[in-house]
């Protein structure tokens, strides 16, 4: 494989090299504008005034946004292109970002979290199908497990560094950083415009008027294309299973270590990079390890059950901080592997054509289950509490490993190709 991506004799003048950095540097530089609010913005909702089930409600809201708005927007980018579509994205991210800088009540952060959600949704996906359709153009062949974790890690060290940057800067003020990611989604959306060049021509043209009609076509032809596939549709509903755990996991640690350590926002950064860490690691054991197709299944559900264990173990251990962080730092490395297979796993499912949509599809599925979770995983936290929530949550992401383990008796199954659709 090695061989294949460092090949600069293509045909089609592109050579892959370049298509991979530049797909690299986009990814790097979209992660960092992200960064900035990770660990902070429970802390920053918290210091509003909202207790848990309100924070995991307005976070519920940007799932549901996204549950409404994925496919339809993964249609837009696969008839209209994906560097229009990222680039819309990032503008709206933008905005969302600076109504919160002034948001101060309860309703105005919903309305906040719905232009976020819509801003991800336009973005979502769109890089991943431009840059995979730009490598299969330029020749690239074999599993692009090695390929999606080394993004997943690079994503891990631009998170890493504008988190930290981010929670220092919350320290001074706590609003502050969402100035620096409205910046960097605007410096984001400039190089997605610039480096998304040479996306794959499209026989459809911006026409306002016949937008409805095109998308509505797209997402109709992706939802029965997803749902006929057994593969996409079992990945897509044990996404949602695990999303249902993990997603109130991301905005409670913060929460749960600020009031264990009580030193100051900063604790959040160097926490979240040490976590962040873990799964480097966990990317790097799939990019060295032995890649064979057939094993995807029983892999995936022996992380997603460790994933789930440590999770639990975690609960387990709520008044005592650093051995909690110790079983969290474990539970990240299976995460960081798990995620890139994943990812791999889902995108050779499908063809070019559809490629935004079907992303979109899957995110919905994860969005769904985000959504109830979070609810129902808040309320659990202010009645019962953080640790008690997260025991639940654990238990919860377990369900996904049989529905993994199922597709060992057809790991190379559920191709959706353009021909067997017709």
């Amino acid at each position: 494989m090695d061989r294949v991506e460092n090949s600069n004799d293509r045909p089609n003048g592109r050579p892959i090299s370049d298509i991979i950095r530049r797909y690299y540097t986009l990814w790097g530089i979209y992660s960092f504008a992200g960064g900035f609010l990770f660990g902070v913005y429970p802390l920053f909702l918290r210091a509003r005034g909202l207790n848990q089930f309100q924070i995991n409600s307005v976070l519920a809201t940007y799932f549901v946004v996204l549950f409404l708005t994925d496919v339809p927007t993964g249609a837009f980018a696969d008839a209209l292109g994906r560097r229009r579509s990222c680039v819309l994205g990032a503008m709206l991210r933008v905005s969302a970002f600076m109504l919160y800088f002034f948001a101060r009540h309860y309703f105005v952060f919903l309305i906040a979290e719905s232009i976020d959600g819509i801003g991800t949704t336009f973005g979502n996906g769109a890089i991943d199908a431009w840059g995979v359709d730009a490598l299969d153009d330029a020749g690239y062949d074999g599993m692009k497990d090695r390929l999606f974790s080394r993004i997943s890690q690079l994503n891990a060290v631009g998170f890493m560094g504008s988190a930290m940057i981010g929670a220092y800067v919350a320290d001074i003020n706590i609003a502050y950083p969402w100035l620096l990611g409205a910046t960097g989604y605007l410096i984001s959306g400039i190089f997605a415009y610039r480096l998304m060049h040479d996306e794959r021509p499209r026989s459809t043209h911006l026409h306002l008027v016949a937008m409805p009609a095109q998308i509505a076509g797209r997402v109709s032809s992706g939802l029965r294309r997803g749902f006929s596939a057994r593969t996409v549709l079992m990945l897509s509903t044990a996404g949602a299973v695990a999303f249902a755990a993990w997603g109130p996991y991301w905005v409670e640690w913060p929460i749960l270590f600020d009031t264990s350590f009580n030193v100051g926002i900063w604790i959040i950064g160097w926490i979240y990079c040490a976590l962040a860490i873990a799964r480097m690691i966990g990317a790097e054991v799939v990019a060295r390890a032995y890649l064979d197709e057939a094993t995807r299944p029983s892999r995936a559900a022996i992380l997603v059950l460790i994933t789930g264990a440590g999770l639990a173990f975690a609960g387990l251990f709520g008044g005592k901080p650093w051995l909690m962080l110790a079983i969290l730092f474990v539970m990240n490395l299976a995460f960081g592997a798990l995620q890139p297979l994943l990812q791999s796993w889902f995108n050779e499912q499908i063809e070019s054509d559809q490629r935004a949509t079907l992303l979109s599809f899957n995110s919905t599925f994860q969005t769904a289950g985000g959504s109830m979770g979070l609810l129902a995983n808040g309320w659990i936290a202010d009645v019962y509490g953080i640790p008690i929530a997260w025991q639940a949550a654990g238990l919860l992401s377990m369900l996904a490993a049989p529905i993994y383990w199922a597709l060992r008796s057809r790991a190379d199954e559920g191709v959706i190709a353009a021909s067997g659709a017709e």
